[in-house]
Formats: C-alpha cells, structure tokens, sequence
C-alpha cells in the first residue's frame, strides 16, 4: 500500500488522520516540523504528502519549494492542510494553493475524514507529474 507522510504540527489532528490512513491500509509516519520533513521523506520516500500551510519554523509553501528543487522530490504528489479556509469554502479547495506555477490541491482543517480519504485516493491516482 502508498507511504503517506503528514506534516503537521497539530499533534491531534494528525493522530486522527494517521489512524484513519493506516486504518485503510497506508503506511504513514508523521513529522510535526517542516524542518525534519526532509530527513522524513529521504528516509521514506513517501507516495503522498499531507502538509500544513501554517508551520511554527517554515511554511509549508516554502518547505515544498525548497524541497521540490531536489529531483527525487519533484513528483510526489502534495495536498496541503489548512485552518486559514474551512471545508465549507469550497474556492481555494477547488483553486488549490499555486507555487511556482504548480497548483496543489488544498483541504480545509477541520476536514471530514471520509473527504480526505477521497482526496488521498484521487491524488494516488493520478499520473506523475
């Protein structure tokens, strides 16, 4: 099954979507700094990454755009988590959060699980970038 990594720094949040993930058969590890995320995913070479926008050291945008300069990095699919929209605001959900001229789908904290296991799926799904 897909490797997920969850970069969040809301412990809680991210006990409960690691327990729904690995409750679908995932394998998923969590880093609650975006500066170990890094060491994470050589480690892991995750298949998805679940991050947060708003992280304590460096944002979650600026953590992907220092990451995604590394080859190895470059198709792993992201879905960014964020309590700066809610999941009733469906416009940058559907807009998604643009780096680079890379649009990344975005979820709204507090999202329903069955709506982020759908999105994970999707985003499995598609090709490589």
């Amino acid at each position: 099954m897909a490797r997920i990594l969850i970069v969040d720094d809301d412990q809680n949040l991210t006990h409960v979507t690691r327990t729904a993930l690995a409750q679908k058969g995932y394998e998923v590890a969590v880093c609650h700094s975006t500066g170990k995320a890094i060491d994470q995913i050589k480690r892991m070479k995750p298949d998805l990454i679940l991050m947060d926008i708003m992280m304590p050291e460096v944002s979650g945008p600026e953590a992907v755009r220092n990451f995604q300069k590394d080859p190895d990095f470059k198709n792993i699919p992201i879905i960014f988590l964020t309590g700066l929209i809610s999941s009733d605001e469906e416009d940058l959900e559907e807009t998604g959060i643009n780096i680079d001229g890379t649009v990344y789908q975005t979820l709204g904290k507090p999202y329903e699980i069955d709506d982020l296991l759908k999105t994970v799926r999707d985003n499995l799904a598609k090709p490589l970038r």
